[in-house]
């Protein structure tokens, strides 16, 4: 009977892989479906910025700059959005790579997510900004270009203290 039971066991291992593997792709197939999806709107939101560009430079008609501004505030919306999805895609992707390296496989695994547009100053791999250190390389990321697009930073306003969880986080 144990013969039996070894069977069933390796078979049920087998098909619990199996049925990880097709969750997997499925996710990655709604990710990438997403993913067009924002890119077909986006492409269709630069056809209206071009058209009323054309109208007011060519045809002379009123557009105004919030028409304009709007269009771009639109598409720059897909794009931050596309750029999430993206990350999120290569986040799954390369926590299921095999020839991935062990410290990325674990780091996806883990739901490091990098921040759309984000890398490290030294060794340009993407990165997030709620770190406080590089993933690839440990380069200190520093609250530099947090500062650029937030304005002054009080450090010492910035305390952990609020939530113990932040701490394990960024270290």
């Amino acid at each position: 009977m144990s013969i039996l039971d070894d069977m069933v066991n390796g078979i049920s291992k087998e098909v619990n892989k199996v049925q990880e593997r097709g969750q997997e792709m499925f996710q990655s197939f709604n990710l990438s479906s997403q993913i067009k999806d924002l890119e077909r709107k986006k492409s269709a939101k630069l056809v209206e910025l071009g058209r009323l560009i054309v109208d007011k430079h060519h045809l002379k008609k009123e557009v105004t700059e919030d028409q304009i501004q709007e269009r771009v505030n639109e598409v720059v919306g897909y794009e931050d959005q596309i750029g999430i999805l993206k990350a999120e895609l290569d986040t799954l992707k390369t926590a299921n790579d095999q020839s991935a390296p062990a410290s990325a496989r674990s780091e996806a695994k883990a739901g490091f997510k990098p921040t759309p547009g984000f890398e490290c100053p030294r060794c340009h791999a993407p990165a997030a900004r709620d770190r406080k250190f590089c993933p690839a390389c440990g380069e200190t990321l520093g609250a530099a270009p947090k500062a650029a697009d937030d304005g002054p930073v009080d450090v010492e306003a910035e305390t952990v203290e609020d939530d113990p969880s932040s701490n394990a986080e960024n270290n």
